[in-house]
Formats: C-alpha cells, sequence, structure tokens
C-alpha cells in the first residue's frame, strides 16, 4: 500500500513540474528592424526582450539590415531594450503578445551616450498587418468570468462568430467555418491535445478554465504549420506563472429551496 501512495505522489509531482514547463512550439513572435535617424539598418546592436510577469530575458543582436527575431514565445506583456555604442539607448515597453501573433517593432535609434535612454510605449495595433490568417483570441478576463458549468475551455470557442456547437457537456465537438465538428486541430502550449496514434481529430484533453491563460481560435490563412485539419485551428495557450503569489477558487451551489415544484 505505502509503496503505491508513493508512485502515486511521485506522477503528481513529475506531472506539475512537466505541465509548467512552456513548450517549444509556441507560435507566437516578435520581431523588427533597428535603423538610425536615416532610416539606414544598424547592425551588432544589442536587443534584450523582457517578460514583466517573470523577468525572463532573452537577447539577440541585429543582423546586416538590422532585424531581430524573438520566436516560440508565450503570450503575455513584453519589453524591448536596444543598445549601441554611439547611440541613445532605447526602450519599447507594453508590447502586448496574443497567442499565435506575430508581433513587428521598429526602433529608431537616436545619435548620443549611451547612459541616456528614450522609452516609448508600444500601442496596440489595429490591423494586424504580420498575417493574413483570420482569427480571434479570447482572453484571461473574459475566460474566468464566463459561466461555464463543466469550467472547461473548450466550450469558449463558441464565442467566435464562425463556430457552431453539436452536443453539450464534454462530448461536444465544434465546427468552424463549415467543416466537420471533429476535423479541428487543437494545440495546447504548441503541443497536440490530439489522439494521432489513434487518428481522432478531436479534443482528447479539455484544460479547466482556472489553467487557461488565453486561446486563440484560427479559420483559415493560418501558418503552414499548424495544418493537418479541415476545420480550424485552436492554440490554448496555460498560465506559467509570475513573480506574484496568486491563485482561485470556486464553488458551485444549488440550493432545493430555489427548484422547481414537481
Amino acid at each position: 500500500m505505502f509503496k503505491h501512495v508513493i508512485t502515486f505522489f511521485i506522477s503528481v509531482i513529475t506531472t506539475l513540474v512537466v505541465t509548467t514547463l512552456p513548450l517549444s512550439a509556441q507560435n507566437s513572435e516578435v520581431s523588427g528592424r533597428v535603423t538610425d535617424a536615416s532610416k539606414a539598418p544598424v547592425s551588432g546592436a544589442q536587443v534584450t526582450l523582457l517578460r514583466i510577469d517573470t523577468g525572463d530575458q532573452r537577447s539577440a543582436a541585429t543582423a546586416g539590415e538590422g532585424r531581430y527575431t524573438f520566436p516560440l514565445l508565450v503570450a503575455g506583456t513584453y519589453e524591448i531594450h536596444v543598445a549601441k555604442n554611439g547611440f541613445q539607448k532605447q526602450a519599447r515597453t507594453g508590447i502586448t503578445v496574443e497567442t499565435g501573433a506575430v508581433r513587428t517593432i521598429d526602433v529608431e535609434l537616436v545619435v548620443g551616450s549611451v547612459t541616456e535612454t528614450v522609452e516609448v510605449t508600444a500601442d496596440a495595433p489595429l490591423l494586424q498587418s504580420e498575417s493574413a490568417a483570420v482569427a480571434a483570441v479570447v482572453d484571461n478576463k473574459t475566460i474566468m468570468n464566463m459561466p461555464l458549468l463543466d469550467r472547461r475551455s473548450g466550450q469558449l470557442q463558441r464565442l467566435s462568430g464562425f463556430v457552431v456547437a453539436n452536443g453539450t457537456g464534454s462530448g461536444a465537438t465544434f465546427a468552424i467555418a463549415g467543416g466537420r465538428g471533429n476535423n479541428a486541430n487543437y494545440l495546447i502550449d504548441g503541443g497536440s491535445a490530439q489522439n494521432l496514434t489513434l487518428g481522432v481529430p478531436t479534443l482528447m484533453f479539455d484544460p479547466p478554465i482556472e489553467s487557461m491563460q488565453e486561446f486563440s481560435v484560427s479559420i483559415s490563412n493560418y501558418s503552414a504549420e499548424l495544418g493537418r485539419t479541415g476545420g480550424g485551428v485552436i492554440q490554448m495557450t496555460t498560465k506559467s506563472g509570475t513573480n506574484q503569489l496568486h491563485g482561485s477558487a470556486y464553488e458551485f451551489f444549488r440550493n432545493d429551496v430555489l427548484n422547481t415544484r414537481t
């Protein structure tokens, strides 16, 4: 008996550790071009990407055309800092990266001392010009505030205007943009959430909403690596933790006094 208990706790701890590690297949990206005041490319500039919630940093140097790229990002809020000898440091704050989105942040350096810093707050783009995909993102505030009886994330696809639910509860399927209800492609943190061994193209694991940060529903023109579907693509991003302690609790309550009479 004791051996089985130990085995159970080892399995639980292993699952928690694995599920809190971000996968390397996330499809979000921040890229851009660094230039000077004459619009000439600046190569060798040091670009640092900082995730605000966790303090994680990634660095890259601009190439010959002044371009940089940070692929495989987790959805969240970021800052970009650019430094180059002979120029003032540049900072771009308030950069929101959504699930499956590509943000382009171009930076223009100004001649001056490296001890000086110019800070600019990035605005949310009115038009997603980096991708031709037709998609909609369900943010965390919407996920947490929707009254879902079984508290599972997959049902929130219905918030998109091009999704029709077939059935209810955990056995429901969702027809996206006229495709068959069992032909969608589901990804959780970049990894497939479908039983590919049995060839079942439906959602095999529907995560609870407490674990969900946001997700994106795409119906057409999505990236080539998101194919293998006759319907749409659902990219789910789970919460990866922050530097602040937080949690959630809920109660399902039904009082007999409120029931209808027979």
